[in-house]
């Protein structure tokens, strides 16, 4: 059953920026730094180049949400963000405890956000959320900087006070197949959804250039034990001319209690092509993992939980 994403997987030609970024501007500390030698993570992760180093970014008192920079030579750059208009990856949510402070801290570090903070409604409640989207251009992704709330919003911040800013708490695929893609989630994965609501807020609208009266509807999922970071299925802008990046600039690694029978459930390729069970070996020791590129916009890579 899925419990959450553990890792957030970010490949790109060269990781020092994305390094320091997270590092130095996000707070989030270096686990370890290693070589890949093993070839079946570029089969896992779906990439056309071969890996040559990860570096594991984490938050130690948080429990999932963590990220790992993969080192791909040669990897093209990615298409920008831009509007939600195309399937793929699109966004990474963070909390921020003072998160005016900690906008100001990613900007002086030569980051630009999009737009001004936003202040809207969460979608059926009475929540008050106040937003800002960082451009993250080595992925092609935005960066959602979210104001924490004490007690409403669960994160490494409401436990660890020595943190200001969050693990990965969302990650959102666009994707132009939403009814499948959380029946996908439910039935297949075993995902629990805990939020279904439409952003049509003109305050969103205005933060993600949208036209005026357009909006997205949004699901998101987690597991029994509500581990970070969630996934979260986003409805597709329709009208989009883009073509979806042809690598995957985001793949979601979580654990699976089932992997044979996860395997079993998307053997048919009808989810889209996976690679089967396979052994690959790092630093950890070898595990039995299955990378799934789904037709619903997101690439996961599942490893069998202890």
């Amino acid at each position: 059953m899925f419990d959450g994403i553990d890792t957030i997987v970010l490949p790109a030609a060269d990781i020092g920026a994305l390094q320091s970024l997270y590092t130095d501007l996000f707070g989030f500390a270096q686990i370890s730094d290693e070589p890949v030698t093993d070839a079946h993570w570029q089969t896992l992760w779906n990439l056309p180049l071969r890996p040559t180093r990860t570096v594991l970014l984490g938050k130690p008192a948080s429990n999932g949400g963590w990220i790992r920079l993969v080192e791909v030579p040669g990897l093209p750059p990615a298409c920008p963000a831009g509007r939600p208009d195309r399937t793929g990856p699109y966004a990474l949510d963070f909390y921020q405890r003072d998160a005016a402070a900690a906008e100001h801290r990613i900007e002086s570090g030569g980051w630009e956000f999009r737009s001004p903070a936003t202040h809207y409604t969460l979608p059926g409640t009475d929540l008050p959320v106040r937003e800002r989207m960082l451009e993250q251009p080595i992925s092609g992704l935005v960066h959602a900087s979210v104001q924490y709330r004490p007690r409403g919003t669960r994160c490494v911040i409401g436990h660890d006070e020595s943190e200001d800013t969050s693990e990965v708490v969302a990650v959102v695929y666009l994707t132009d197949r939403f009814e499948q893609a959380k029946a996908f989630a439910a039935e297949v994965l075993g995902g629990q959804k805990y939020f279904e609501g439409r952003f049509d807020d003109p305050a969103v609208a205005q933060m993600l250039a949208l036209e005026q009266g357009e909006g997205f509807a949004v699901a998101l999922f987690r597991g029994p034990e509500s581990r970070n970071a969630r996934l979260e299925f986003a409805e597709q802008i329709p009208g989009g001319h883009r073509a979806a990046d042809p690598i995957p600039r985001v793949i979601a690694s979580c654990p699976i209690s089932d992997l044979d029978g996860l395997a079993a459930r998307v053997a048919d390729g009808r989810h889209g092509p996976s690679t089967g069970i396979l052994q690959a070996t790092d630093s950890a020791g070898t595990t039995r993992r299955l990378g799934l590129r789904t037709v619903y916009g997101a690439t996961f890579e599942f490893f069998e939980r202890a």
